[in-house]
């Protein structure tokens, strides 16, 4: 092992977690970055978070939601760290730069001195620290499909992605799919590629329609009356096809059935939000941004069906979500969301808006088929968790700084 190594330390594990998508709203890398975090704290491996303001213990398990604590007096706050940061990159390049140079200084100085190694959980780490890396690939759609993502995103990855690859020790990918796209498109040692799919919380599950009621009522939904699109308005997520489907369904049923958008506004939106302002007025299109994750779960177990047309995902949780709680997921056949929805779903391209259509009806009004449908999408969510996942990412650690108290803990769960 390269002399930049430092000794294995004493139990437990310390773990530097660049955990930067941690700052609320979660999306989907907030999603994989909490969840890791909490299940490798039970298993012992004690990470530490870098929030991008400053280092934090990692957020309890029975606060789902909740940032870490444990912040330093006089730190920036999260929201403020947050705002501050995209504004900083979307201005100049110098800018940008000014930025994460700022965000690597905080991180060196505040790195845990007994830290066995480093995974940034968000594709660039902050530079060699002298601790064997680990870095997670959710997927490189910047370098498939760069008109969907901001500019200045895709030039940051451009410059600093080969460069992490070349220096990572280990690279996770939540998927095989993903894994065949970094072989493919970048310079990669396969060697150093592991493949460790996500999870699902324990929170999504079926529910009963009198579990639902309150919470839907927040939302003024009804359960079984509604069709979800859950995740970042973007244009990757083609929810054009969700929205023209939706509107080649009866009038009637348009009215009593919406389709509802959940989740934060992204980027290069004007023109879906152009496309779908009538159906908006008319009420056939309910658009609730972000949704807390407490009520997250009840608005996916009420749904009708899941509605994800993505053109490209690396994973893709929202059919995942919805597979655990028995909801039937009408989904795109592209990029891993087959690899992740097998049999527990229907997968139809994203641009057959027909096809689409048709399944959403179906979804509506047959529920001998909804249920069919749920009892497979069940069986396949069973084969993700986020326990697997933090398990498999610390035999990761395991081949860096291999430690036999810590084997021991593993091989007993």
């Amino acid at each position: 092992m390269p002399e930049r190594y430092r000794p294995i330390p004493a139990a437990p594990l310390r773990v530097a977690l660049g955990a930067v998508s941690l700052s609320a709203p979660l999306t989907g890398i907030g999603q994989y970055t909490r969840h890791l975090a909490q299940e490798l704290a039970a298993l012992g491996a004690a990470p530490h978070c870098f929030l991008g303001a400053h280092w934090a213990e990692v957020v309890t398990a029975d606060a789902p939601g909740a940032g870490p604590t444990n912040a330093p007096p006089g730190a920036v706050p999260l929201s403020v760290w947050r705002t501050t940061a995209r504004h900083l990159l979307s201005g100049s390049w110098l800018a940008r730069v000014a930025s994460r140079t700022m965000r690597a200084r905080r991180f060196r100085i505040g790195l845990p001195h007994d830290a066995a190694l480093y995974h940034e959980t968000n594709f660039l780490p902050f530079g060699d620290v002298g601790l064997p890396t680990v870095l997670t690939a959710h997927d490189v759609s910047w370098l498939r499909y760069p008109e969907t993502h901001p500019a200045a995103r895709v030039s940051l990855l451009r410059r600093h992605f080969p460069r992490a690859l070349r220096h990572a020790d280990r690279v996770i990918v939540v998927s095989d799919f993903v894994r065949t796209e970094l072989l493919d498109l970048c310079e990669v040692d396969p060697g150093k590629i592991r493949v460790v799919h996500n999870g699902v919380s324990p929170a999504f599950l079926p529910r009963s329609p009198e579990a639902l009621r309150a919470v839907l009522a927040r939302h003024g939904l009804l359960a079984n009356r509604y069709l979800l699109a859950l995740g970042t308005i973007e244009p990757r997520k083609r929810l054009s096809t969700a929205l023209r489907a939706h509107q080649q369904l009866p009038v009637a049923l348009r009215r009593q059935v919406p389709l509802v958008l959940a989740g934060i506004k992204g980027w290069l939106t004007s023109e879906l939000e152009r496309e779908m302002a009538q159906a908006v007025a008319r009420g056939e299109v309910r658009v609730l941004g972000y949704v807390p994750d407490a009520d997250l779960p009840f608005l996916v177990a009420g749904a009708c069906a899941m509605v994800y047309p993505s053109i490209y995902e690396g994973f893709g949780l929202p059919p995942l979500e919805s597979m655990a709680c028995g909801v039937p997921a009408i989904c795109s056949n592209r990029s891993a969301i087959p690899e992740v929805v097998a049999d527990g779903g229907i997968l139809l391209d994203p641009d057959d808006i027909d096809g689409f259509s048709d399944a959403m009806l179906r979804a509506c009004e047959d529920a001998p088929w909804r249920a069919a449908i749920g009892e497979r999408a069940l069986r396949r969510a069973q084969y993700f968790s986020w326990q697997r996942c933090a398990r498999e990412t610390l035999d990761v650690y395991r081949e860096l700084v291999g430690s036999p108290a810590h084997g021991a803990a593993v091989e007993g769960l």
